[in-house]
């Protein structure tokens, strides 16, 4: 898939940890990160980071899975079991990503890395910004960005997810779904699953390109 708009400027030259949930957004990551685990320095450039929240029964086999990609791809892994706990006025998605960012902040610190990558794309970009725009928001997904002094950057924001979904396909490798996705109780699922599909059918089967470029003309303001 050479005409992904893959925007590799944006990475640091040092040490990069690769987020890698087990979807196929992340594992789409790590491949085209690594180049399928051919690219020259992939075991000194990169590593792959992977957290099991311990909220869902298959959250183990994920680890595993996670593991062996890292170790096919010939790149060093990093992953935790770790156990969410909800403190005062805490949701479980926040204690979540409590969690998560003090695992990166460990493994930036201790590993020496100049940045973590995630395998945020551009359907992520537009329900996010469709979600901040019902709290009368502008803002989008940030190609870069810095949380706690983790410095993250999202290299493909420029692919759509079913373009990371056929690459893999393609190459004949495996993801991850999570069951959660499918709960429409969820907002962000509903407007992934039901508010971006019909607006996609019935006003512009580009809508969410425009919406990509929309965010990230309010980003640079």
């Amino acid at each position: 898939m050479n005409d992904m708009k893959i925007n590799r400027r944006i990475l640091p030259p040092g040490r990069i940890g690769l987020a890698v949930s087990g979807g196929a957004d992340s594992v789409a990551l790590a491949f085209l990160m690594t180049k399928g685990g051919k690219k020259k320095n992939a075991a000194t450039r990169f590593v792959i980071l992977h957290v099991d929240h311990g909220l869902r029964p298959e959250a183990k086999e994920e680890y595993r899975f996670v593991r062996a990609l890292a170790k096919r791809l010939g790149v060093p892994f990093r992953g935790i079991h770790a156990k969410v706990e909800r403190r005062r006025g805490e949701s479980l998605e926040m204690a979540a990503r409590r969690v998560r960012l003090g695992f990166f902040a460990d493994c930036t610190r201790r590993l020496k890395l100049d940045a973590i990558a995630t395998g945020h794309h551009m359907d992520d970009l537009a329900e996010t910004f469709l979600m901040k725009l019902r709290r009368a928001s502008l803002c989008g997904i940030r190609e870069t960005s810095e949380v706690d002094g983790i410095r993250f950057v999202r290299p493909l924001l420029g692919c759509r997810d079913s373009e990371l979904r056929a690459y893999l396909i393609r190459y004949g490798e495996e993801w991850r779904e999570d069951a959660s996705n499918g709960d429409l109780s969820i907002e962000r699922n509903r407007i992934r699953r039901e508010v971006i599909p019909f607006l996609e059918k019935t006003l512009d089967p580009h809508f969410v390109e425009h919406v990509a470029r929309i965010s990230g003309r309010q980003r640079r303001r």
